[in-house]
């Protein structure tokens, strides 16, 4: 009123700051549009077995890239609205899928579209691990964890019904609407693959769901009932996927998670009461139950016979695992076959006949198929990656966050050495790298506007 009574005119804001408002009202909208197709993503990832063997057999092989379109449509979102991760991952990546794509259409086996599945094998879907980790916040994490503990239920559920019923029967379809091809456990029972097409899948979902659940534990936001329910869900998933990845995947994420209860010191007295009654619940359950009893009876055999046949616990699971890692540089070729070579979808282009190629192992795959030189450098890109979700998830750690110490625990292997070449593997990889990441941060910029405020 001073300014005007004096007959000065007030100092009005420049033109470029209404136009701010309405622009950054418009990356608001693209980054929450990033976050709705970040959960598409992640729903098509879980589902899109079962589309390629119940629903849509016809569309079967279409439907493996059925989550690229929606990877190329973030992309294009996260330039526009300036979130779009320009770091050494996404550099180096593009440098090493052109040199790998050269490197199969000149010295490898020339198929264009096969090396194209290669590349986008290997570094197409890379990004979106670093977007997750941008665009993500915490209340999308807690929601997403809250979904999979729920999930986790009537999942399991699914696999005991896969477990039970004849290989013939619908729920054991296999892709394509053909007879199941799945993998034998034991005792006349196969291993069943849920949503997915394979048992890779259940593998994989499974140590999510328990970083999801103990995220929640120790966050507070789970009640004991839903604590019991889908506790004991992924307890009775272990025996009657008769898989031993799935076992020793979540046994990793639950040390992680007990681990973490214990170093911020989130027990306290009523949690370990009610950690001491939903194990005697889940105990009881479990001891009436005939369908753990006849998961646990196969799981113990298929156990037993894998392991004692091939020399015990360190042949059997330490030895394959060094030899899957290391064991391919002493037999591997200058050049290469060309990248995509040791894929199904590979390997059907070429040969006509689905199979892994040069090799099943993930670096073997890497060495064989891009030579010992350029096979070297997307192993260390791998282990770079790997590397950055932990070292993210411990900077976490230390400002007293856990959660992205769980969900790295969960995808650690899968980044390292999963075979990015199937579908699933991929997806599980970048889901988890991304919600370690974006859990990260989310925790980096708490702390440093709690700082600030102080």
């Amino acid at each position: 009123m001073r300014t005007i009574a004096s007959g000065e005119l007030p100092c009005l804001p420049a033109n470029d700051t209404f136009r701010a408002a309405p622009a950054e009202a418009v990356v608001q909208r693209q980054t929450r549009l990033i976050r709705n197709l970040i959960w598409l993503y992640i729903i098509l990832w879980l589902v899109e077995g079962g589309l390629r063997r119940w629903f849509l057999p016809g569309l079967a092989s279409p439907l493996l890239l059925v989550r690229d379109p929606l990877v190329i449509a973030i992309y294009c979102i996260s330039v526009s609205s300036g979130v779009f991760p320009v770091n050494g991952f996404v550099i180096w990546g593009a440098l090493l899928a052109s040199l790998s794509f050269l490197n199969a259409m000149v010295m490898g086996h020339g198929n264009v579209l096969v090396a194209l599945y290669g590349v986008r094998s290997d570094f197409v879907h890379v990004p979106l691990i670093f977007v997750m980790g941008k665009v993500l916040r915490e209340s999308d994490i807690m929601a997403l964890a809250r979904v999979a503990v729920w999930v986790a239920v009537p999942y399991t559920a699914l696999l005991v019904a896969q477990f039970n019923m004849d290989q013939n029967a619908w729920v054991n379809r296999g892709v394509g609407g053909t007879e199941a091809d799945v993998m034998s456990g034991a005792l006349g029972h196969f291993r069943p693959p849920g949503t997915f097409s394979f048992i890779t899948g259940p593998s994989q979902l499974y140590p999510l769901f328990a970083a999801c659940w103990f995220a929640l534990l120790q966050a507070r936001k789970l009640p004991i009932w839903t604590m019991i329910a889908s506790g004991a869900a992924i307890l009775v998933a272990i025996p009657t996927s008769i898989s031993r990845t799935l076992f020793l995947s979540v046994a990793i994420v639950a040390l992680a998670g007990v681990s973490a209860l214990f170093v911020t010191r989130r027990i306290s007295f009523g949690l370990i009461i009610q950690f001491v009654l939903g194990a005697a619940i889940i105990t009881a359950l479990a001891s009436q139950s005939r369908i753990f009893k006849d998961g646990m009876e196969a799981f113990s055999v298929r156990w037993e016979l894998a392991t004692t046949e091939q020399g015990g616990f360190k042949e059997a699971i330490v030895d394959r695992v060094l030899n899957d890692l290391f064991g391919s540089f002493e037999r591997v070729k200058s050049s290469g076959l060309g990248t995509g070579y040791s894929t199904n979808v590979g390997q059907k282009a070429l040969t006509e006949e689905v199979g892994f190629g040069a090799s099943e192992a993930e670096w073997g795959r890497l060495l064989y198929d891009n030579g010992f030189a350029l096979g070297s450098l997307l192993i260390a890109y791998r282990v770079a990656i790997a590397c950055a979700i932990v070292f993210a998830a411990y900077g976490a750690w230390r400002r007293d966050s856990t959660t992205s110490l769980l969900f790295a625990s969960a995808c650690f292997v899968i980044v390292l050495n999963g075979q990015w070449g199937q579908t699933t593997t991929l997806g599980s990889g970048v889901i988890g790298g991304g919600l370690a990441l974006a859990a990260a941060s989310n925790r980096g910029r708490r702390s440093s506007h709690f700082r600030a405020a102080r």
